[in-house]
């Protein structure tokens, strides 16, 4: 796959809009962030690695800006690199898109240049993990004002098919489980979470770091009130063969007990372990802190040191 092909396929299957001119190229703008959206994910290695390994993976992207050919055929990519891709795609299609000044963190994203001369801030990078679960988008900024912005990108969504109505978005299907754990304890309202099938629909191409972003901020959105004090997520890996890490999400929530939960992704949905399970996936390769700041990684590792202290107490009497 490269530039061209790439390019034919979106013109082959993007529909013909209707409006303005303005209305007409920013509808062309949104269908290939959506498109490029589904097949592009933030880079691991990046996102969990050292200060050092970004620097690298910076400057590796920094050297491929020009060469689209080159980044079309990345899975994972990094803001410099999904920039400019996405800034080559609109350029192919009639439209002019630059790349913003880098802020303090070096975090680029694009800036789409109207033939009307009005410029639409745009973030992809961002918004991928709304885009693979079908959320509503945050950071493509066609209108000043949020709420007439959501609602004009909701009617371009629609007219292009990504969703049916504003009920086929992810974020309803939260705002009714949030109604549905109130009142519950902290077991029982991860249990009915993470049994609920409309979180896990679209989830099929999603990696590492768009799962982790999306779960995270759903458990936010659904138990504030619980998460980081009787309900815990946090990320975990395993080291493959030839090197690279392969990351995946652990949450539990805390009573008298504990309830854990890895993400398969073969399964493609929260599994439930226990404490047993765990270990035996530690001594296979399983590292629970992938992130140094997480809270509930040491939580766990100090939980199931309790519970073999107590096995070996009960099988000396």
């Amino acid at each position: 796959m490269d530039l061209r092909k790439i390019t034919e396929q979106f013109k082959e299957n993007m529909p013909e809009f209707s409006g303005t001119e303005e209305e007409k190229e920013i509808k062309k703008a949104l269908y290939l962030y959506i498109e490029l959206g589904k097949i592009k994910s933030f880079d691991e290695r990046y996102y969990y690695g050292s200060s050092e390994t970004q620097r690298k993976i910076y400057a590796l992207a920094k050297r491929q800006e020009r060469n689209p050919n080159e980044v079309i055929k990345q899975r994972r990519i990094i803001c410099v690199s999904l920039t400019h891709l996405y800034c080559n795609l609109l350029k192919e299609f009639g439209s002019r898109g630059t790349a913003s000044p880098p802020d303090e963190t070096g975090h680029i994203h694009p800036i789409i240049t109207t033939k009307t001369g009005k410029n639409v801030n745009v973030d992809l990078q961002l918004d991928l993990e709304k885009i693979q679960t079908k959320s509503r988008l945050e950071h493509f900024d066609y209108i000043e004002d949020k709420e007439e912005n959501q609602e004009a990108i909701t009617k371009m969504l629609i007219e292009m098919g990504y969703i049916k109505d504003e009920k086929d978005y992810k974020d309803e299907a939260i705002k009714m489980l949030s109604m549905q754990v109130k009142g519950m304890k902290p077991h029982e309202a991860l249990k009915t979470i993470l049994q609920d099938e409309k979180l896990y629909e679209g989830n099929e191409d999603m990696e590492g770091v768009e799962i982790s972003k999306f779960y995270i901020k759903t458990l936010k959105k659904i138990v504030p009130h619980f998460l980081n004090r009787k309900i815990y997520a946090f990320n975990c890996y395993r080291e493959k063969e030839n090197g690279e890490k392969d990351y995946t999400l652990c949450v539990f929530s805390e009573e008298d007990n504990i309830k854990i939960y890895l993400f398969s992704k073969k399964a493609r949905r929260f599994l439930s372990v226990d404490t047993a399970k765990i270990s035996e996936l530690q001594k296979e390769g399983l590292v629970l802190n992938a992130r140094a700041k997480e809270i509930g990684s040491n939580k766990l590792k100090k939980y199931i040191e309790r519970e073999k202290r107590k096995e070996k107490s009960q099988s000396e009497l």
